[in-house]
């Protein structure tokens, strides 16, 4: 499948005069101007006010390079000579350069900076360190490792305009490719803030699936959660009036139903994988399109970000998008709700959460919070606490009895086989 399954465009590429391919589902006439698209799509004229806009044409940052496949990581190197980078900044953490031989040993051999990335920075933290990265004069900044790693190199590429690679060692999240960054505050809670697009993406399917697999559940879960998010910008929508984007909306649905709709989904398929990466990719570009994070973040997100706050801990933010986007469902009669529980009872996703997750006391400790997290208008906004929890109790029951069905139906064809 190699690069982004999604609709290839071919562009002239600036640095050597070369095509190359890059992913992108189209509308209408699309023009490249270095790695920014000037997406011409049919006239679209609305009132704000007494002020007629003209919303034809909207200009959008995606990568120029997008690399999905196995052993994707060995052309980084190649791609950084080819580009005439000279100077890079290479943000990771501890032990991950190993996992990547190749990238290890050119960096060895080369002049190129290595920044070690802490784990979940808050913007304090960020922030004190921006003088240091502009004194490296880097022409390019390397992203290699998971979010942490991720969100930190967004970040300082937004703030220091450098362009953007990211090599992403897990699936974890949407993130991989979206023009937003999640940061801690002082508070303790989360924000997301504008970032960058990456300028090339290389995510090498044989370093993601050599991840624990808890990861994979992670980016599972945070894929799938763009169906109530969707479901959100619809009710919103329908309600008060807030414009939705379909270009966007379109690239968010493609994102889910690629997965919900593979055959015999199986972490152990590595075309599975891929489609899951292509998934992130996909959501993470809807965003971009977007202007903002509502095509893949409703009530299931700021719900994840309330139990930030409650749990005061960290748990994988996937794997709490995913549950909570089984909640939502139940709380919308959504014709998704058994295909979602389905495929994610198939895949043992409920055995990676922490049990806080189906605790009843401690969700009624998340609602409290969670309509403050972000002035966003979901399902959230028209339903009472004590019918969200009666929705909980649901989905909690019927999540443990798909558990223990999922569990008998494997006992019994392995007693079929011994037999």
């Amino acid at each position: 499948m190699g690069q982004a399954s999604f609709f290839h465009l071919r562009a002239a590429s600036s640095a050597k005069g070369k095509l190359t391919e890059i992913g992108l589902i189209s509308i209408g006439a699309i023009m490249l101007l270095e790695t920014r698209l000037l997406i011409r799509s049919n006239r679209s004229f609305y009132f704000e006010g007494d002020e007629l806009i003209d919303h034809s044409t909207k200009s959008i940052e995606i990568p120029k390079y997008i690399i999905v496949k196995n052993k994707a990581t060995e052309e980084l190197v190649p791609f950084l000579e080819m580009m005439r980078f000279k100077n890079v900044c290479i943000a990771t953490q501890e032990n991950l350069l190993e996992l990547i031989p190749d990238i290890y040993d050119a960096i060895q051999s080369s002049h190129h900076s290595i920044y070690r990335v802490e784990e979940r920075p808050n913007l304090n933290h960020l922030m004190s360190k921006l003088d240091s990265i502009h004194d490296m004069h880097p022409d390019a900044l390397v992203g290699i490792g998971g979010g942490s790693v991720l969100d930190t190199v967004k970040f300082f590429g937004h703030i220091l305009n450098i362009p953007l690679i990211l090599v992403p060692t897990l699936a974890s999240n949407d993130g991989i490719c979206s023009p937003v960054v999640s940061v801690k505050l002082d508070n303790g809670r989360s924000d997301s803030l504008r970032a960058r697009m990456p300028f090339a993406l290389f995510a090498d399917t044989s370093v993601i699936c050599s991840a624990p697999k808890k990861y994979l559940f992670a980016g599972l879960g945070d894929a799938i959660s763009n169906i109530t998010a969707i479901l959100d910008w619809e009710l919103s929508a329908q309600t008060t009036d807030e414009q939705i984007d379909y270009f966007a909306k379109t690239l968010s649905v493609m994102s889910y139903k690629s997965l919900l709709n593979f055959k015999s989904a199986n972490f152990g398929d590595v075309d599975f994988v891929e489609t899951l990466v292509n998934s992130l990719i996909t959501s993470g570009i809807s965003m971009e399109y977007a202007g903002n994070s509502r095509p893949a973040s409703g009530s299931e997100h700021m719900l994840s970000h309330a139990a930030d706050v409650v749990f005061d801990r960290s748990f994988l933010h996937g794997h709490q998008t995913g549950f909570y986007t089984c909640v939502i469902l139940k709380a919308y009669a959504s014709d998704f709700y058994e295909k979602v529980l389905q495929l994610l009872c198939d895949l043992g996703f409920f055995s990676s959460l922490p049990e806080e997750l189906f605790d009843r006391a401690t969700f009624s400790e998340v609602l409290k919070i969670s309509r403050s997290i972000r002035n966003r208008y979901t399902i959230l906004n028209t339903l009472n606490d004590d019918q969200l929890l009666r929705i909980f109790d649901d989905t909690v029951s019927e999540i443990k009895y798909a558990i223990s069905h999922a569990s008998s139906e494997i006992s019994k064809r392995n007693t079929l086989r011994t037999v």
